[in-house]
């Protein structure tokens, strides 16, 4: 009897920890996430930001 609750509380130990192990890596990818959204955006901004600095560039040489 005592061998059988001490497999059951290791395998209650082992399905929390797997149960952590999962929701830090769950965070983990959703800050990966988020953190590829604002370099997405930022770069978005960048690149219209450079054309119409550009754009505006050449209509004033002319």
């Amino acid at each position: 009897m005592t061998n059988e609750k001490r497999i059951i509380s290791e395998i209650i130990l082992l399905s929390l920890a797997l149960a952590v192990f999962a929701i830090a890596a769950w965070l983990v990818l959703k800050a990966l996430l988020v953190l590829l959204a604002i370099v997405t955006f930022a770069s978005v901004c960048f690149i219209y930001g450079y054309s119409a600095c550009k754009e505006k560039m050449s209509l004033e040489e002319e």
